[in-house]
């Protein structure tokens, strides 16, 4: 994937909003191989300005539990990736659709981050010696705890969908007062 500088990718957003040229006709005049990125760039541009143009020099590492909070937000409403990206503030919405790919395929396994390097020298006996220190819990236990955290997940998303509804309630009041 061809990497693009922060200025020009600057440049052919404002030539698209100055509603000089479609997004095909850019990507045709620019070599660009696919008018898709363009138009994530502009979407980028106009969720978070021209800090969603700039590449991120670090690796954001997102957590098993968000990850799986964003699925379950992209399955259970009508949103897009687009969408979905723009109002977490995720600057690569093809990340979401990993991640329901994964998910769909694999479940919650699929979510988790992989270890990388070299595997561990450890051997099986200290492996062992370390799993018998964890607390044994009976199935009616394990049955409770697994209802307990379903419990939380869905009160945790109907949290933050009140936040986005209220967030963007307040939004809309802003652009109507300017």
């Amino acid at each position: 994937m061809a990497k693009y500088r922060t200025e020009f990718k600057y440049k052919l957003v404002k030539r698209y909003l100055e509603g000089d040229e479609s997004y095909e006709s850019l990507a045709k005049s620019f070599n660009i191989p696919d008018k898709y990125q363009l138009r994530v760039w502009v979407n980028a541009y106009q969720t978070l300005g021209y800090e969603g143009l700039k590449r991120s020099r670090n690796k954001k590492d997102y957590s098993t539990e968000y990850k799986l909070k964003v699925v379950k937000l992209y399955l259970t409403s009508e949103m897009s990736y687009l969408d979905l990206a723009n109002n977490l503030n995720i600057s690569n919405p093809s990340m979401i659709c990993t991640w329901v790919g994964k998910y769909r395929k694999y479940g919650i396994k699929g979510l988790e981050t992989k270890k990388r390097g070299r595997p561990s020298s450890m051997t099986k006996e200290d492996k062992k010696v370390s799993k018998s220190t964890d607390k044994q819990y009976t199935q009616e236990e394990k049955d409770r705890i697994k209802e307990l955290e379903d419990q939380v997940y869905w009160l945790q998303m109907e949290v933050d969908f009140l936040k986005k509804k209220r967030e963007l309630r307040q939004r809309d009041k802003l652009k109507k007062k300017k």
